[in-house]
This record gives structure tokens, C-alpha cells and sequence, in this order.
């Protein structure tokens, strides 16, 4: 893949596998509702928001309440705690940051959150900027997110890419008019044949600089 100036991250099962959690908010809040869920289903909600799950896969208005209650509950929670970086995650992290490389977090999950992570792995103060749920009104794949991110740092849209892991992602980079890739690790948290810029198996290779030719 080509060279970027500016690498904005996806945290969400990118930077941190967190699919515990997610997958104990879904096998609560759905069946809270009246929705069956099992682990199989998983790689459909990759990526979404808890409006997005509910306008999506519930829809029934009269159950809006009762669904946003069970899903924050979990989110309340400390189950959150539990997510670890991918294998690769901190050292890519930092030799992006030793080759120059600036660096933000652009994601649904609630900054506090992603910066306690972050801090409780050794990998506090990598990101320049952290944009979370309540950083913006729209979400992706709105364009928002990136774009907000985006606006703290003096770097040309064409040296800027997102990184990330679900359908979601390239849209709202293609939207905010910069390159995406795609971390597709083959462990079922990315679904298969997401069009993207680029597709790597993890995110080591972002480290792998082949020239400036497409995808």
C-alpha cells in the first residue's frame, strides 16, 4: 500500500479486539425485545451504532425505550475493561509514530473509554486526538467522525487514511473524500469483500510501503 501522512483509526475490533463486549450488549438488549441472537449473527452488527442496531433489526417504536435501557446497561458497565489490543496494535502504533506519521482515533465508542484502554496498555498519548460517540451529532457512516478528526491536524485529504473494519468505515471515508483500508483478520469480526482502498490481514500492514499504485 502507498504512504500516508495522517492515519486515522477505527478502535472498535482495529485497534482493540472488544467483541466480548459488544457481543454481551447484543445477547442482552436484543432479546430484551423480542430479537434472537446468537454468536453466528455477530458480523452484522460490526460497526453500528445502538440506533443503527435497533432501526435496523428491531424497529418496533413501543420497544425503542426497553432496547436503549438493556444496551446502556451493559455499557455502564465495566465489561468494557475487558478488551485488549491486537497482538500488533502497539508496536505499529509507535513505529508509525517514529517514522513521522501523525496519528487520531475517529470512533463509536465513548472517548473516556477509548482513552482508559488506551492508558491502561501503554499506549496513551499516540493519538493526537481521540473523537468519540459524543464528539459529534452523526456517526458513521456519516462522514462526521473523520472529518472532525481530521480538523485538528494541517494534512491534506489526499496524505490522509482511515483505518477500520466494517462496511461502515469506507463509506465515511469515501464521504470525507480520503482513502480507507480495511483490517480483515479472518476471525470473523470483519465481514469478507468490504470495497475498500486497501485490505490488509493485520495491522502490520500499514508498515508495508509498496509505492503509490492502486489497490
Amino acid at each position: 500500500m502507498r504512504e500516508y501522512s495522517l492515519y486515522i483509526f477505527d478502535f472498535d475490533n482495529t485497534l482493540f479486539d472488544t467483541s466480548y463486549g459488544i457481543r454481551a450488549i447484543l445477547g442482552r438488549a436484543l432479546p430484551s425485545v423480542g430479537v434472537e441472537y446468537d454468536d453466528s449473527m455477530f458480523p452484522r452488527f460490526v460497526g453500528m451504532t445502538m440506533e443503527q442496531v435497533f432501526d435496523e433489526f428491531v424497529k418496533d417504536e413501543s420497544k425503542r425505550e426497553r432496547f436503549y435501557e438493556e444496551f446502556m446497561a451493559v455499557v455502564r458497565s465495566d465489561v468494557y475493561l475487558s478488551a485488549r489490543p491486537f497482538p500488533e496494535t502497539g508496536r505499529v502504533l509507535k513505529e508509525l509514530k517514529s517514522r513521522g506519521k501523525r496519528i487520531g482515533i475517529a470512533s463509536g465508542k465513548q472517548k473516556y473509554k477509548i482513552e482508559t484502554l488506551m492508558e491502561r496498555h501503554g499506549l496513551d498519548g499516540i493519538a493526537e486526538v481521540v473523537i468519540g460517540y459524543g464528539e459529534t451529532g452523526l456517526h458513521k457512516p456519516h462522514p462526521d467522525p473523520i472529518l472532525h478528526a481530521m480538523s485538528f491536524f494541517d494534512v491534506p485529504a489526499e496524505e490522509t487514511v482511515y483505518v477500520g473494519d466494517s462496511p461502515h468505515d469506507p463509506v465515511a471515508a469515501s464521504s470525507a473524500g480520503i482513502d480507507s483500508v480495511i483490517v480483515n483478520r479472518r476471525d470473523g469480526l470483519a465481514p469478507d469483500g468490504i470495497p475498500c482502498t486497501w485490505e490488509i490481514g493485520s495491522l502490520e500492514g500499514l508498515l508495508d510501503v509498496f509505492g503509490n499504485s492502486d489497490a
